[in-house]
This record gives structure tokens, C-alpha cells and sequence, in this order.
């Protein structure tokens, strides 16, 4: 009995054996088509993802070049406007400037007939004034010397509000 159970042992421990062999086989080759069927994933999602960074990039470059356009154009309606702007001020103070020009013209004329027609007014104002008998006179204002520079006439026009 001891060969018979040595022998079903032997038997058991070869069985066992076999087993083993059998499962590390089938483990090596499980494992060995995990790793292809790994590395042909990976190799597809590289490829996946390069194909949709190139795409990224080639839209990237197109919304970047429309980008710049868009710019450009932007800086053309700039510049065009800013033009016209400093036409349209250039054209206003020019027009302001004639307009202070034929002012400053009018009031140098106006000036040069008031003081030509004080004279005649100041003649005028003496006759009416003999004629009424007013015996009224008029003493001028003392006037200031000033050193190195000459007084100014004054009182022409005093004594013409003074009447009125």
C-alpha cells in the first residue's frame, strides 16, 4: 500500500505539475496577447491623437490667419477714420480761422471808423452844446507820464458816454 499510495501522490504531484505548466502556458500567452492587444491600443489612440493635433493645428492656423485679418481690417477702418477725423478738424479750424480772420478784420474796420468819426462826433457834440448855450466845459483828465514808455490817449471816448 505504501508504493500504491507513493505512487497516487507522484501521480498527483505530476498532475499538479502539469497543471502548472499548463496555467503558466496559458497565463505567458494571456499575458502576451494583453501586451499586442495594449500596444496595438496605444498605437492606435497615438495615432488618433497626432491626427487630431493636426487637425487642432491646421484650425488654429486658419481662426489665427482670420484672426489677423480681421485685425488688419480693423486697423484699416483705424487709420481710415483717424484720417478723416484729422480732415474734418483739419477743414473746422480752417474754417475757424478764416472765420477769426474776417472777424479780426470787421473789428479793425469798425475800430478805424469809430476813431475816424470821433471828430465828427466830438464837432457835433461842441456845436450842440453852443447852440444850447451850455457853458458847461469839459476839463480833461490828468494824464500819467509814465517813463519810457508813452500815456495813452484817453478821454475822446469818456466824454462822448459822458453826454449820452
Amino acid at each position: 500500500m505504501a508504493t500504491d499510495s507513493d505512487h497516487l501522490l507522484h501521480e498527483a504531484e505530476d498532475q499538479i505539475e502539469a497543471w502548472l505548466c499548463d496555467l503558466d502556458a496559458t497565463w505567458r500567452t494571456t499575458l502576451a496577447d494583453a501586451e499586442d492587444r495594449a500596444e496595438r491600443m496605444r498605437a492606435a489612440a497615438a495615432a488618433d491623437a497626432a491626427e487630431l493635433v493636426a487637425i487642432a493645428r491646421v484650425e488654429a492656423e486658419l481662426i489665427l490667419a482670420d484672426a489677423h485679418a480681421t485685425a488688419g481690417e480693423h486697423a484699416d477702418v483705424i487709420r481710415a477714420l483717424t484720417t478723416a477725423e484729422r480732415e474734418v478738424v483739419g477743414e473746422e479750424l480752417e474754417s475757424l480761422r478764416e472765420a477769426v480772420s474776417r472777424l479780426r478784420s470787421e473789428l479793425s474796420n469798425l475800430v478805424d471808423a469809430a476813431f475816424d468819426a470821433l471828430p465828427a462826433v466830438e464837432a457835433t457834440a461842441e456845436a450842440i452844446d453852443r447852440a444850447l448855450g451850455d457853458e458847461e466845459t469839459v476839463e480833461p483828465e490828468p494824464e500819467l507820464v509814465t517813463v519810457g514808455a508813452p500815456a495813452p490817449k484817453r478821454g475822446r471816448l469818456r466824454r462822448i458816454f459822458r453826454r449820452s
